[in-house]
């Protein structure tokens, strides 16, 4: 085989899934163990199951998403597609077996908390977990639309009842984790007034870790480029946009509407800004009274936009 075709199969083989593959499962995995796992709580869906049940049963959380996972391939594989469940699938086990492999691997780096530190440090690590988490759950996504686990089965739930929406579904089971998670790690030793504030930890963890991957997948997702749209109705489209240009260095596009209501002719401005320019484009348009105008954020930026 000459190199060319080398190249082509090689891409053709990335293009599959592999590499996001390999990459999230990976990310996902060192997030569990380093900081999940020694810092006990339970992140939501099958990874955060996976945990509590390790906890529980003292075997690897990566034996249990093993048979968390292979059912849930033949619903995916069946229900929902087959590059879909094949990608999500071998991603999650990927993860299970570097779960399995860390434990076997001695002085593998856990982020312990000492014992006089435990809250300091367990903050930290929910953070540093739902950054990574976020980041591998943001690979899936874009990979195949899909994160696997937990979503796989609120689209097979889904297809059978369409008015629960898969969000709704993917929250409800990870909420029912978490909750669980209280639990789990429960002292029951203890009194529960002395040591309800100490167990409740776990759950604070977890919802920290939970909304930090939410914001991180979120930021991959639509883009560090984010910008806010304007557009503004104006009788004098001319000194509007030259001023905007002038001052804030965006192109400005000029669409000819029509009023619905007075039947009369319009212009329409369309500017797109940086967000520290919102309030420098609010005094400019203040000082046309004649002039109405709204904003949104957009997700990211393509093309020619001024640095």
């Amino acid at each position: 085989m000459d190199k060319k075709k080398l190249r082509v199969s090689l891409v053709r083989f990335l293009n599959m899934g592999v590499l996001p593959v390999l990459t999230s499962g990976m990310v996902r995995a060192l997030a569990i163990f380093i900081f999940v796992t020694p810092n006990k709580f339970a992140p939501g869906g099958f990874n955060g199951l996976a945990v509590l049940f390790e906890d529980l049963f003292d075997i690897n959380s990566g034996y249990f998403l093993i048979i968390f996972n292979v059912p849930l391939f033949f619903l995916a594989f069946f229900l929902l597609g087959k590059r879909e469940a094949i990608v999500s699938t071998a991603s999650m086990m990927l993860t299970s077996l570097l779960l399995i492999l860390f434990e076997q691997i001695k002085g593998f780096p856990l982020f312990l908390p000492p014992q006089n530190e435990k809250i300091a440090y367990g903050i930290m690590a929910a953070v540093a977990s739902g950054i990574l988490l976020g980041v591998a759950l943001a690979i899936m996504l874009r990979s195949c639309g899909n994160s696997g686990g937990t979503s796989i089965l609120a689209a097979v739930v889904n297809k059978k009842w369409r008015n629960l929406t898969v969000s709704w579904m993917t929250s409800a089971l990870d909420a029912t984790v978490v909750f669980a998670s209280f639990f789990v790690y429960y002292d029951w030793d203890e009194p529960f007034a002395t040591s309800f504030a100490v167990n409740l930890m776990p759950v604070l963890l977890a919802l920290v870790s939970l909304y930090v991957t939410s914001k991180t997948c979120d930021v991959i997702i639509h883009g560090f480029q984010t910008a806010y749209k304007f557009e503004i109705i104006t009788n004098n489209p001319d000194e509007v946009a030259q001023e905007i240009m002038e001052r804030t260095h965006h192109g400005v596009t000029l669409v000819h509407a029509t009023g619905m209501y007075s039947h009369s002719d319009k212009s329409m401005l369309v500017c797109i800004i940086r967000k520290r320019q919102v309030a420098l484009l609010q005094r400019i348009i203040k000082k046309y009274p004649d002039t109405f105008a709204y904003f949104s954020p957009t997700s990211e930026v393509y093309g020619k936009f001024i640095k």
